[in-house]
Protein backbone atom coordinates (compact mmCIF):
# COMPACT_ATOMS: atom_id res chain seq x y z
CA UNK A 1 0.00 0.00 0.00
CA UNK A 2 2.86 2.33 0.85
CA UNK A 3 4.45 1.89 -2.49
CA UNK A 4 0.92 1.93 -4.38
CA UNK A 5 0.42 5.50 -2.61
CA UNK A 6 3.81 7.11 -3.58
CA UNK A 7 2.81 6.14 -7.15
CA UNK A 8 5.43 2.91 -7.21
CA UNK A 9 5.28 0.31 -9.38
CA UNK A 10 3.86 -3.15 -7.59
CA UNK A 11 4.55 -5.85 -10.17
CA UNK A 12 0.99 -8.46 -10.90
CA UNK A 13 2.52 -11.50 -9.02
CA UNK A 14 2.65 -9.52 -5.82
CA UNK A 15 -0.78 -7.50 -5.88
CA UNK A 16 -2.50 -10.64 -7.27
CA UNK A 17 -0.53 -12.58 -4.26
CA UNK A 18 -1.72 -9.67 -1.86
CA UNK A 19 -5.26 -9.31 -2.60
CA UNK A 20 -6.21 -12.92 -4.14
CA UNK A 21 -8.25 -14.44 -6.95
CA UNK A 22 -11.17 -12.69 -5.87
CA UNK A 23 -10.08 -9.81 -6.01
CA UNK A 24 -7.27 -9.44 -8.97
CA UNK A 25 -10.42 -10.17 -10.74
CA UNK A 26 -12.26 -7.21 -9.01
CA UNK A 27 -9.08 -5.02 -9.98
CA UNK A 28 -9.47 -6.03 -13.69
CA UNK A 29 -13.14 -5.18 -14.20
CA UNK A 30 -12.64 -1.88 -12.70
CA UNK A 31 -9.86 -0.68 -14.59
CA UNK A 32 -11.43 -2.16 -17.58
CA UNK A 33 -14.22 0.26 -16.43
CA UNK A 34 -11.59 3.34 -15.93
CA UNK A 35 -10.41 2.69 -19.63
CA UNK A 36 -14.13 2.88 -20.75
CA UNK A 37 -14.60 6.07 -18.73
CA UNK A 38 -11.86 7.46 -20.56
CA UNK A 39 -13.46 7.05 -23.90
CA UNK A 40 -16.13 9.71 -23.45
CA UNK A 41 -15.88 12.38 -25.64
CA UNK A 42 -16.72 15.98 -25.11
CA UNK A 43 -19.91 17.25 -26.51
CA UNK A 44 -19.32 18.52 -30.23
CA UNK A 45 -20.05 22.40 -28.97
CA UNK A 46 -17.34 21.86 -26.54
CA UNK A 47 -15.06 20.34 -29.59
CA UNK A 48 -15.51 23.39 -31.49
CA UNK A 49 -14.57 25.73 -28.77
CA UNK A 50 -11.54 23.47 -28.46
CA UNK A 51 -10.95 23.62 -32.14
CA UNK A 52 -11.53 27.44 -32.42
CA UNK A 53 -10.02 28.64 -29.37
CA UNK A 54 -6.43 26.13 -31.07
CA UNK A 55 -6.97 28.13 -34.36
CA UNK A 56 -6.72 31.44 -32.28
CA UNK A 57 -2.83 30.07 -29.96
CA UNK A 58 -1.46 29.70 -33.32
CA UNK A 59 -2.10 32.68 -34.98
CA UNK A 60 -0.99 33.61 -31.17
CA UNK A 61 1.97 31.63 -31.62
CA UNK A 62 3.01 33.04 -35.41
CA UNK A 63 2.80 36.59 -34.31
CA UNK A 64 4.85 35.82 -30.99
CA UNK A 65 7.40 33.82 -33.89
CA UNK A 66 7.46 37.53 -35.75
CA UNK A 67 8.00 39.45 -33.30
CA UNK A 68 11.09 38.11 -31.77
CA UNK A 69 12.69 36.76 -35.00
CA UNK A 70 15.48 39.36 -34.97
CA UNK A 71 17.56 37.89 -37.78
CA UNK A 72 14.58 38.29 -40.24
CA UNK A 73 15.85 41.35 -42.26
CA UNK A 74 13.61 41.04 -45.02
CA UNK A 75 11.38 43.99 -45.83
CA UNK A 76 11.45 47.61 -44.89
CA UNK A 77 9.98 48.70 -41.13
CA UNK A 78 7.00 49.76 -42.61
CA UNK A 79 6.41 46.34 -43.91
CA UNK A 80 7.43 44.37 -41.03
CA UNK A 81 5.36 47.21 -39.14
CA UNK A 82 2.06 45.91 -41.41
CA UNK A 83 2.45 42.32 -41.22
CA UNK A 84 2.74 42.75 -37.61
CA UNK A 85 -0.26 44.62 -37.03
CA UNK A 86 -2.15 42.58 -39.50
CA UNK A 87 -1.16 39.17 -37.19
CA UNK A 88 -2.21 41.16 -33.92
CA UNK A 89 -5.71 41.72 -35.42
CA UNK A 90 -5.65 38.54 -36.55
CA UNK A 91 -5.05 36.89 -33.54
CA UNK A 92 -7.48 39.15 -31.91
CA UNK A 93 -10.15 38.05 -34.04
CA UNK A 94 -9.85 34.47 -33.38
CA UNK A 95 -9.77 34.92 -29.08
CA UNK A 96 -13.11 37.22 -29.79
CA UNK A 97 -14.89 34.41 -32.13
CA UNK A 98 -13.66 31.57 -29.58
CA UNK A 99 -14.92 33.61 -26.68
CA UNK A 100 -18.27 34.56 -28.28
CA UNK A 101 -19.06 30.94 -29.20
CA UNK A 102 -18.03 30.00 -25.25
CA UNK A 103 -20.77 32.57 -24.22
CA UNK A 104 -23.31 30.72 -26.93
CA UNK A 105 -22.95 27.39 -25.56
CA UNK A 106 -22.81 28.08 -21.94
CA UNK A 107 -25.88 30.41 -22.45
CA UNK A 108 -27.37 27.47 -24.43
CA UNK A 109 -26.80 24.57 -22.23
CA UNK A 110 -25.37 25.30 -18.19
CA UNK A 111 -23.97 22.06 -17.78
CA UNK A 112 -21.31 22.20 -20.38
CA UNK A 113 -20.00 24.22 -17.69
CA UNK A 114 -18.34 21.35 -16.19
CA UNK A 115 -16.11 20.56 -19.04
CA UNK A 116 -14.01 23.72 -18.60
CA UNK A 117 -11.10 24.47 -16.07
CA UNK A 118 -12.55 27.58 -14.34
CA UNK A 119 -15.80 29.05 -13.59
CA UNK A 120 -16.95 30.80 -16.46
CA UNK A 121 -18.28 33.96 -15.67
CA UNK A 122 -19.06 36.84 -18.37
CA UNK A 123 -19.79 39.01 -15.94
CA UNK A 124 -17.43 42.16 -16.07
CA UNK A 125 -14.34 42.04 -13.96
CA UNK A 126 -14.27 38.22 -14.01
CA UNK A 127 -11.01 36.20 -14.38
CA UNK A 128 -11.73 35.28 -18.03
CA UNK A 129 -9.93 37.00 -20.59
CA UNK A 130 -9.31 37.38 -24.33
CA UNK A 131 -5.97 36.13 -24.51
CA UNK A 132 -3.97 32.64 -24.38
CA UNK A 133 -3.58 32.42 -20.33
CA UNK A 134 -7.34 34.17 -19.85
CA UNK A 135 -9.23 32.11 -22.21
CA UNK A 136 -10.71 28.73 -20.38
CA UNK A 137 -9.45 25.64 -21.49
CA UNK A 138 -11.56 21.85 -21.92
CA UNK A 139 -10.77 20.34 -18.92
CA UNK A 140 -9.08 17.19 -20.52
CA UNK A 141 -6.62 19.04 -22.32
CA UNK A 142 -3.15 18.88 -21.86
CA UNK A 143 -2.24 22.45 -22.36
CA UNK A 144 0.06 23.82 -19.21
CA UNK A 145 -2.87 26.60 -19.09
CA UNK A 146 -5.31 24.10 -17.67
CA UNK A 147 -5.52 24.91 -14.62
CA UNK A 148 -7.55 22.15 -12.74
CA UNK A 149 -5.91 18.91 -14.43
CA UNK A 150 -6.54 17.11 -11.55
CA UNK A 151 -9.77 18.38 -10.49
CA UNK A 152 -10.91 16.51 -13.65
CA UNK A 153 -10.25 13.34 -12.33
CA UNK A 154 -12.42 13.88 -10.03
CA UNK A 155 -15.23 14.85 -11.85
CA UNK A 156 -14.97 12.44 -14.75
CA UNK A 157 -14.61 9.56 -12.07
CA UNK A 158 -10.94 8.69 -13.60
CA UNK A 159 -8.81 7.03 -11.40
CA UNK A 160 -4.89 6.04 -11.90
CA UNK A 161 -3.70 2.32 -12.34
CA UNK A 162 -2.65 2.76 -8.43
CA UNK A 163 -5.53 4.52 -7.28
CA UNK A 164 -7.41 1.21 -8.83
CA UNK A 165 -5.10 -1.12 -7.12
CA UNK A 166 -5.51 0.90 -3.72
CA UNK A 167 -9.24 0.58 -3.18
CA UNK A 168 -9.04 -3.06 -3.96
CA UNK A 169 -6.42 -3.35 -1.61
CA UNK A 170 -8.17 -1.59 1.23
CA UNK A 171 -11.32 -3.96 0.32
CA UNK A 172 -9.66 -6.92 -0.16
CA UNK A 173 -7.57 -6.00 3.62
CA UNK A 174 -11.66 -5.22 5.23
CA UNK A 175 -12.39 -8.92 3.71
CA UNK A 176 -9.93 -10.59 5.67
CA UNK A 177 -10.08 -8.48 9.08
CA UNK A 178 -14.04 -9.65 8.97
CA UNK A 179 -12.51 -13.69 8.54
CA UNK A 180 -10.64 -12.65 10.98
CA UNK A 181 -13.13 -11.78 12.89
CA UNK A 182 -15.50 -14.84 12.06
CA UNK A 183 -12.68 -17.18 13.04
CA UNK A 184 -12.18 -15.60 16.55
CA UNK A 185 -15.71 -15.63 16.85
CA UNK A 186 -15.79 -19.64 16.05
CA UNK A 187 -13.26 -20.03 18.22
CA UNK A 188 -15.15 -18.42 21.05
CA UNK A 189 -18.14 -19.90 20.60
CA UNK A 190 -15.93 -23.53 20.74
CA UNK A 191 -14.19 -22.37 24.00
CA UNK A 192 -18.14 -21.57 25.55
CA UNK A 193 -19.55 -24.74 24.51
CA UNK A 194 -16.32 -26.69 26.01
CA UNK A 195 -16.90 -25.00 29.32
CA UNK A 196 -20.92 -25.73 28.99
CA UNK A 197 -19.53 -29.64 28.29
CA UNK A 198 -17.60 -29.72 31.20
CA UNK A 199 -20.84 -28.14 33.53
CA UNK A 200 -23.00 -30.82 32.50
CA UNK A 201 -20.36 -33.50 32.56
CA UNK A 202 -19.74 -31.82 36.39
CA UNK A 203 -23.78 -32.05 37.33
CA UNK A 204 -23.86 -35.71 35.96
CA UNK A 205 -21.22 -36.81 38.30
CA UNK A 206 -22.93 -35.38 40.98
CA UNK A 207 -26.01 -36.85 40.26
CA UNK A 208 -24.62 -39.83 40.12
CA UNK A 209 -22.84 -39.62 43.79
CA UNK A 210 -26.56 -38.18 44.79
CA UNK A 211 -27.63 -42.06 43.82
Amino acid sequence: MRMLEKNLEVTKRDFENAVGKNFAKLYKQRWAEQQEIRKMEAPSEVKEYERMLQEALMMYGRYEQFTVDKNDKSGTYIERKKILDELSNKTDSLFEDAMERLEEIISADQTLRIWFDRDIDFNFGSHLSIDPIGMPRVITSKSLDNLAKDEGMKRFGWQTMSEVKLDVLREAFEEFDKQEVTAEDVEAEIERNNQQALKLKSLLADLKKRR
